[in-house]
């Protein structure tokens, strides 16, 4: 028998998973995890789809009478197939940025890494919430172990006694994931523009999670990168210089379906007023572009409407190009707001660029 544990890669889902995995083995019979995908896969760029067909040949090769599947970025195949099958499972929503400081923390990846994998789950953690079979955990639920225990054995019909469930609730590798609000003493160490990150990427899932509305995201100039530069930092001023040719790309993430508006903030030089700039959305096609030409040295803010889907491909891409052949001066990167169309806002904190262009 199967059993599927999805959330976040953090201490909640964590939990969830050895809990379930404990339960299964009161079912008799060898019980084995199977984690997908691995980290270092989630930190990549790679189109991440779990094939039904690996999960029994886990089994088959494994000799497992049960399965546990600790799901970290579900695709849509799979929640087709689980609807179908009317399949029961359990999907644990804690704050999105205490999986990130634990996945850097498991993982020593780089802030961009992790909240980009983070983030790039969320989205379809909302669809699997949405659904019948779910048994949503949040981490008010950890306070309980007992507690916790049962509700996941009665949502997945496993017939336990209450002498097991304390047995459970007090066996040492459970009580040592309790913390399962993630690591919120990490938090704390993270430096000022990192925390902004984390807070535009991820606090909208954070309070949506908690029963609340999803306000818009801001993606800093952290999530982005330079073309033919991989590391390079956008703190700095990019040449606009060199012809007509793409400056920055990414950050290559998820949004939930729907139409959304995104303002991107540019600061540009005296030398730049006058020259055409090129400003795209692409989700691994182009769907949205507006053409512009800043009249003086300052702050711009351009807008891009467009529609997506579920969620596919390797995510959302903003993308600022040079359009003038003798373009001349500086381009500062500040950051991208993403409204849903439908709570839309207008304003811009605009402080993030005078230290750069010195306006």
């Amino acid at each position: 028998m199967m059993f599927l544990s999805i959330g976040l890669p953090g201490r909640l889902a964590q939990l969830c998973d050895t809990v379930t995995e404990r339960l299964t083995g009161t079912l008799g019979g060898s019980v084995g995890h199977l984690a997908w995908p691995s980290l270092d896969r989630m930190l990549g760029y790679h189109q991440l789809n779990l094939k039904l067909d690996d999960l029994a040949l886990h089994l088959i090769e494994h000799r497992c009478a049960h399965l546990v599947v600790g799901v970290r970025q579900p695709d849509e195949g799979l929640r087709l197939a689980l609807a179908e099958a009317n399949r029961r499972f359990v999907v644990a929503l804690e704050d999105p940025r205490h999986a990130a400081a634990d996945l850097m923390a498991q993982t020593g990846a780089d802030l961009r890494a992790a909240t980009r994998a983070i983030a790039n789950s969320c989205p379809l953690l909302i669809r699997y919430a949405e659904m019948p079979g779910a048994l949503t955990i949040g981490t008010r639920h950890a306070e309980n172990l007992r507690e916790l225990a049962g509700a996941i054995a009665d949502h997945l019909q496993i017939s336990v006694s209450d002498a097991t469930l304390a047995e459970l609730a007090a066996d040492p590798m459970v009580t040592e994931l309790v913390s399962a609000g993630g690591s919120t003493a990490a938090l704390p160490q993270i430096s000022e523009p990192a925390r902004k990150t984390l807070d535009g990427a991820l606090v909208p899932y954070a309070e949506y999670f908690s029963g609340g509305d999803m306000g818009r995201f801001l993606w800093t100039r952290d999530l982005f990168m330079t073309v033919g530069d991989l590391g390079c930092s956008l703190t700095e001023p990019l040449q606009a210089a060199g012809g007509v040719r793409y400056l920055t790309y990414g950050p290559y993430i998820h949004l939930p379906p729907g139409s959304w508006n995104a303002q991107v903030v540019l600061g540009f030089s005296e030398e730049a007023a006058g020259h055409t700039f090129l400003v795209d959305a692409c989700a691994d096609r182009q769907i949205a572009a507006t053409s512009f030409q800043p009249e003086n040295a300052g702050i711009y803010t351009t807008e891009i409407n467009f529609s997506l889907g579920e969620p596919k491909g390797h995510g959302l891409e903003i993308r600022v190009m040079v359009a003038s052949e003798r373009a001349r001066g500086q381009l500062a990167f500040g950051h991208v707001v993403l409204t849903p169309v439908a709570v839309r806002h207008a304003d811009s904190d605009q402080r993030d660029f005078t230290a750069v262009l010195e306006l």
